[in-house]
């Protein structure tokens, strides 16, 4: 009988799309992008569910495997998850690590991955204290349960130190992402409301402008009229005088 260790009360302690079987099981099941989490847990596994995300998705996964000191194979199953490469990058950060300084995966083919939540120590603790077993893109059940079973013959019993708290301030993280949404949705909403407003005020400004000149154009033509009838009296008037001077000399 190998030695098991006593689970933290709560365990998993970060929340997610997954099924919880027998604690003490050395085994947790990655699926990917597939959900086969019951079955997989009725196979023997401690905790089966999918992984999406390259970071905060496998943030999650370190920090409930390295809080399990008896688990101690990660079997990687499922659909890869496109553009993000889950299965993929757990490998990567199981084999290279973390930038301590970047807190990026080294080697990730993802988008994405960076664990900021992450301390190097807890990378290094989830290396030591588990094995990789990779059959991505396997969905066969089968498969999947015979490997689970013989993890659990393997079992070499529970990682020889306590369980590892890591908290990632997962609500923090969402209500800033929720915060950061809805500011763009203002922001979108609000730059729709000054363009409309731009628009409605370049119109008026248009019909505006058109108002004014026809105005002026009316008034040129008044203007026009007026100054070129002025000047036809002033000639008419002048060639009255002259034929009125020639009369008057012409008589005398």
């Amino acid at each position: 009988m190998v030695d098991k260790k006593e689970v933290v009360q709560g365990w998993p302690l970060e929340t997610g799309d997954y099924s919880v079987g027998d604690e003490t099981s050395p085994v947790a099941v990655v699926s990917l992008g597939s959900n086969m989490n019951e079955d997989l847990v009725n196979a023997g596994a401690a905790v089966a569910g999918p992984l999406h995300t390259e970071n905060l998705g496998i943030e999650k996964v370190v920090a409930n495997i390295i809080s399990n000191s008896n688990i101690r194979y990660v079997l990687i199953c499922g659909s890869e998850v496109q553009g993000h490469i889950t299965g993929k990058t757990v490998e990567a950060l199981y084999e290279n690590g973390i930038d301590a300084e970047k807190k990026s995966i080294i080697g990730s083919p993802g988008a994405i991955p960076f664990v900021e939540n992450l301390p190097v120590e807890a990378v290094e603790r989830f290396q030591e204290q588990v094995s990789i077993i990779s059959m991505i893109n396997n969905e066969n059940l089968d498969e999947l349960s015979a490997k689970i079973k013989e993890c659990l013959d393997n079992d070499p019993g529970a990682y020889n130190e306590e369980a590892m708290i890591v908290e990632l301030n997962e609500s923090e993280e969402e209500e800033e992402s929720t915060v950061s949404e809805e500011m763009d949705v203002s922001v979108s909403t609000g730059s729709v409301d000054t363009v409309s407003l731009n628009l409605l005020d370049i119109e008026n400004r248009i019909r505006l402008m058109q108002d004014e000149i026809k105005q002026i154009a009316s008034q040129e033509k008044i203007s026009s009229g007026y100054y070129a009838g002025k000047i036809e009296g002033i000639v008419i008037g002048f060639i009255l005088t002259i034929i009125l001077v020639l009369i008057v000399f012409s008589g005398m």
